[in-house]
Order: structure tokens, then sequence, then C-alpha cells
């Protein structure tokens, strides 16, 4: 069998990839814009996709300084108590 005529043809160049989702390695093609391998592509596939194409942010309450001034102090104490011998 001849394997050099194999490697003959035209070349495609790899590049070593992280899915972004699972975190495995994968090789995709050069200049390819894909960011999951192929079992989460078919995963995310699945999942439902949002409504009026964007998603919309959830905003988090902000706390008020006061709240903030007790848990400085509550986290000094704390530190103060470990250090001590």
């Amino acid at each position: 069998m001849n394997f050099m005529s194999w490697t003959d043809g035209p070349k495609t160049g790899l590049e070593l990839k992280y899915c972004e989702r699972c975190g495995g390695l994968w090789l995709r093609p050069q200049g390819d814009s894909e960011v999951y391998c192929g079992g989460c592509r078919l995963r995310m596939a699945e999942m439902p996709q949002p409504v009026g194409g964007r998603s919309k942010r959830v905003r988090l309450p902000r706390p008020k300084p006061e709240d903030l001034q007790g848990q400085i102090e509550y986290l000094q104490a704390v530190t103060e108590l470990e250090v001590r011998p």
C-alpha cells in the first residue's frame, strides 16, 4: 500500500482548540470560528434559544454603603482573631 500518495492531496491546516463548554481539546480547521467540540455542539443545539435573539441581563441589587461597612468591620474582626497567637 502506498501511504505517500495519501499525503500528496490538498493540505488543510488544523489548530488545537479548547471546547468552551466542556474544556476538552479538539482539532478544528485553521480559521474556523467554531468554539464547541462535536459532542457539545449537539448538546448546545438542543438547548432552547432566547426569545428575541438576545437574553436579558439580570441586574443584582447593589449593597448599601452601610451594609458594606458592617461587613468590612466583621471581616476585620475575624482577621484580627486569626492573627493573634
